[in-house]
């Protein structure tokens, strides 16, 4: 599921777009922990998720030759999820360049 937070305008006025998930088995690790590399797999379904909110479907920008690489990645871990955790996604442009 995915909404918009915030009041006005549309996704590309700095407001959050929140997609929601549960984490599932194959995302994760003997222990039942989510495997770190998924996160950035989650970043893309929040990029993907932004673009579409913003009224700029990812595939349509592709078509007329617009791409948009990531050239940085950050995240911090402040606890760990397992299977059947439900995630939200928070993605906000913070800056265009």
């Amino acid at each position: 599921m995915t909404r918009e937070t915030g009041a006005g305008g549309d996704a590309g006025d700095g407001r959050a777009v929140e997609t929601t998930l549960r984490v599932r088995y194959s995302e994760t690790d003997q222990m039942g922990i989510v495997y770190h590399a998924h996160y950035l797999v989650w970043f893309e379904i929040g990029r993907t998720e932004w673009c579409r909110a913003a009224g700029l479907p990812y595939a349509d920008m592709e078509r007329a030759g617009l791409f948009i690489p990531v050239t940085r990645v950050e995240g911090t871990f402040r606890r760990s999820s397992s299977y059947d955790d439900p995630i939200a996604i928070l993605t906000r442009m913070e800056e265009l360049s």
